[in-house]
């Protein structure tokens, strides 16, 4: 019996002075950082913003519409490309670099930056311009802030993604004929205009991306009346891979390659569900983000090792506002509250 008590008090003496060394042991452990700086850019009661992990920055002025489209980081350097309403009630088209804001046309005519693209020193934003005298909108871009004329004039263009490949200028859009309903799909190389799609569908969305010396081009095309879209990338300019996953709206925002790996960002329906998912895919595969009851949007893609972000918004409980954020690897991150209009443009993350 004193043999089990002398064991038993032996256990409880080791037990007290083990448990403290197990507690302190815990607290001293580092937790491990996380290994990226997530970055994104949009709007939140339509003003110009973006968030460096979670952090807010506001680009325009309170009581004045504005909206960030577009980002890149280059370095310790934050590049954005938008728009600001001015007094006027003109549009004019917006550069921030690290919050400082450039006016890239002068405010007499409806102008917007649509997407950027940073090499080395220079700076190369997308966008168009209403030609003065007129009611058509010229796509252009600019070269750190002087533009270069795409279009006459004569015709409805708009230039909605830009990137560069060595001394080439890669522009991606849509235009439109003034004898035209509906525009098609193109995209200029060094200023020559080709097409993309034809007549038989509308354009939708566009976007651009460099992966190494190989360029993707996407665009989706609303395709029925009952304005359905469906969507396509290339590579190199070569034959458009249709994303086919059997619904019947597959709505393609963004374009990111990772490796040999495709990712698009997007939404779509199907016929079982009216809300409008958000979601994203991989090498054509789909990855459903949200199912309701509210609709979302994913409109920017990034991917780094085996995490992949996607950026956007959902539409708020009062069903008019939207909240905005992004999902990592399919978990919901919102950086907004809701009492606000609010969505992510685009989503870009740097490895520390």
């Amino acid at each position: 019996m004193r043999q089990h008590l002398r064991i038993a008090l032996l256990f409880l003496i080791t037990l007290s002075i083990a448990l403290p060394a197990c507690k302190k042991k815990t607290i001293d452990e580092p937790t491990p950082s996380d290994p990226f700086d997530i970055y994104a850019a949009g709007r939140e009661g339509y003003v110009a913003k973006y968030w460096k992990n979670g952090k807010v920055v506001n680009l325009g002025s309170a009581g004045v519409s504005s909206d960030a489209n577009a980002m890149a980081i280059a370095g310790n350097d934050i590049h954005i490309a938008g728009y600001e309403v001015n007094a006027s009630g003109k549009y004019v088209a917006k550069y921030w670099k690290n919050g400082v804001s450039t006016s890239l046309t002068d405010g007499s005519q409806d102008a917007f930056a649509n997407d950027i693209f940073v090499q080395g020193n220079d700076v190369y934003i997308a966008g168009q311009e209403i030609v003065p005298g007129k009611s058509t909108y010229q796509a252009k871009y600019w070269k750190n802030g002087t533009p270069i004329v795409l279009t006459d004039g004569t015709q409805q263009a708009v230039a909605t993604g830009i990137a560069i490949i060595g001394n080439d200028v890669y522009v991606v859009g849509e235009w439109r004929s003034l004898e035209w309903l509906t525009p098609i799909t193109v995209y200029w190389k060094n200023g020559q205009l080709f097409n993309l799609s034809d007549r038989t569908t509308a354009a939708d969305n566009q976007s651009i991306a460099v992966s190494g010396n190989d360029l993707y081009l996407l665009w989706s095309e609303t395709y029925n009346s009952s304005g359905q879209s469906k969507t396509r990338y290339s590579k190199n300019l070569g034959s458009p891979v249709l994303i086919n996953d059997g619904t019947p709206d597959v709505r393609g925002y963004s374009i990111f390659v990772n490796g040999s790996d495709v990712y698009v960002a997007g939404s779509g329906t199907t016929n079982g569900n009216s809300a409008i998912m958000a979601k994203y895919w991989k090498n054509g595969i789909p990855v459903i983000l949200t199912n309701g009851p509210d609709s979302a949007f994913g409109l920017s893609i990034a991917v780094s090792g085996a995490d992949v972000f996607v950026s956007g918004y959902r539409d708020g409980s009062n069903g008019k506002d939207g909240v905005a954020q992004y999902w990592k690897n399919g978990t919901a991150v919102p950086l907004t509250d809701g009492s606000a209009s609010a969505l992510i443009r685009k989503i870009v993350v740097v490895r520390k």
